[in-house]
């Protein structure tokens, strides 16, 4: 193996260590369970709206600490590198679907839901870090569309916001951490 085809394997391998927290002989670790994901400009974590199962749930994140849906567990699946970049599905716990743009050609002003999990290119999610490798803070992109990312739409009742994709910058309303379930806040 070239040096620089060993080179490139230590960065993703490291990336991956970062991403996950965990890495097992080069290789990454099984995939994680029970968790929240963070948003860094409120610290609200992800749910469904109404804590619904349906298919078609709209996704949302919680502001309120004192709220408990039992559709904020979530479950990492299938992480990859694909071409440079790591993907990965994200499945709600409670609901047993993945969550995905709610267009087949998502744009900007699309909403997030979740659907029952097939496998498609639609419901795997591309991150990217907010600033270097070492960030703990990422843009969660649609694969099959990386010029998108998940974003805070608006603030409610002031317990939770809606969720939508707008151009993938890292602005705070944009970027997420994944962190075990019920983590103080």
């Amino acid at each position: 193996m070239s040096t620089y085809r060993l080179a490139r394997t230590a960065v993703c391998t490291a990336l991956a260590a970062t991403l996950l927290g965990t890495v097992t002989s080069s290789a990454f670790a099984a995939d994680r369970t029970n968790q929240d994901l963070f948003n860094k400009m409120d610290g609200s974590r992800l749910a469904l709206g109404n804590d619904s199962t349906a298919d078609g749930a709209t996704a949302i994140t919680l502001r309120d600490p004192a709220w408990k849906y039992s559709t904020e567990a979530w479950d990492e699946v299938g992480g990859a590198w694909e071409n440079g970049r790591f993907t990965l599905t994200l499945k709600n716990q409670a609901a047993d679907k993945c969550l995905q743009p709610s267009s087949d050609t998502p744009t900007r002003g699309t909403t997030i839901v979740v659907r029952t999990c097939d496998g498609s290119d639609l419901q795997r999610w591309v991150l990217r870090p907010e600033y270097d490798n070492n960030s703990r803070w990422w843009l969660w992109q649609p694969k099959v569309n990386t010029s998108l990312a998940m974003t805070l739409n608006r603030y409610n009742d002031g317990s939770w916001d809606s969720l939508y994709l707008n151009t993938a910058i890292p602005s705070d309303d944009r970027l997420w951490r994944l962190g075990n379930n019920d983590t103080a806040w």
